[in-house]
This record gives structure tokens, C-alpha cells and sequence, in this order.
């Protein structure tokens, strides 16, 4: 499992220390199992699979599997690029939750995306934030 740790860092492209911070590990813990003094604790693998939820855990705690899950498509659906592709401008979407529903401000900055077919409808949203921590907006249909 400690390769796999290391592959993940790695990924991630995070040094050890960054990694560690962002899981909100002690440093020391991580380096303690990155060196092969300690096997990561029950909290310390719930703290990776949650801050990286696209981590398969079969593979984290088996090496069984992708690194990453895959998300299921049905047949003959093709995802378009620019969906594809993360959104990295989460900072000019800031909002606060009210009633459950995430009310924003007005940006002068508006993220473009590719028209939907009429038959789908956008069911959920989910904001990160670089604090690790997120928001979710159920659009009302």
C-alpha cells in the first residue's frame, strides 16, 4: 500500500509535506509510513479516499483495479471534451449556502458550457474549494 501512497503523491503532484497537509495528516505520521516505520492507520487511508474521491479504494487497499474509478457512461454516450476537462476557476464561483441551495454572486467572469441535449437535465453541482471543502446545488427543475 505504501507504493501506492507514493504513486498517488506522485499523481498528484504534491511533495510528501503538501500531501500530508492536504489530507490534514501530520507530516511525520506520512513520513513514517512513506519510510516503512508504520502501516497507514484506518483514519489515514479514510482521509486519502475522502480528500480524493476519484481514487478506486480496490485499488488503494488491494492493488486491485485502476488507480482511478471509472465513470459509468452508458453505451455509445460520448462525454465532450470541455466537460471532460476540469474547471479551474472555482475561486470566481464563490458563494454561500442558504437553505441548502448555494446562492452566488454575480461574476464578471462566466464559465462557458456546451449546450445540453433537450433531454438531459442538470440533476446536481458540486463546488470544491482549495480549502477542501465543498458545496453542493441542486438545481430546481
Amino acid at each position: 500500500m505504501v507504493e501506492r501512497i507514493r504513486q498517488l503523491i506522485e499523481y498528484a503532484g504534491l511533495s510528501s509535506s503538501q500531501f500530508a497537509d492536504g489530507i490534514e495528516v501530520p507530516r511525520a505520521i506520512l513520513s513514517h509510513i512513506l519510510s516503512g516505520r508504520n502501516k497507514p492507520s484506518l483514519d489515514v487511508i479514510l482521509k486519502v479516499l475522502s480528500n480524493y474521491r476519484t481514487i478506486n479504494p480496490d485499488w488503494l487497499l488491494l492493488g486491485e483495479g485502476d488507480m482511478l474509478t471509472k465513470i459509468a457512461t452508458p453505451a455509445n454516450t460520448v462525454i465532450p471534451e470541455t466537460i471532460a476537462e476540469p474547471v479551474t476557476k472555482f475561486d470566481e464561483i464563490a458563494g454561500e449556502v442558504i437553505n441548502g441551495k448555494v446562492q452566488n454572486e454575480v461574476t464578471a467572469e462566466t464559465v462557458k458550457l456546451p449546450a445540453l441535449k433537450e433531454d438531459k437535465v442538470v440533476k446536481q453541482i458540486v463546488f470544491f474549494y482549495t480549502d477542501n471543502t465543498f458545496s453542493v446545488f441542486n438545481p430546481e427543475v
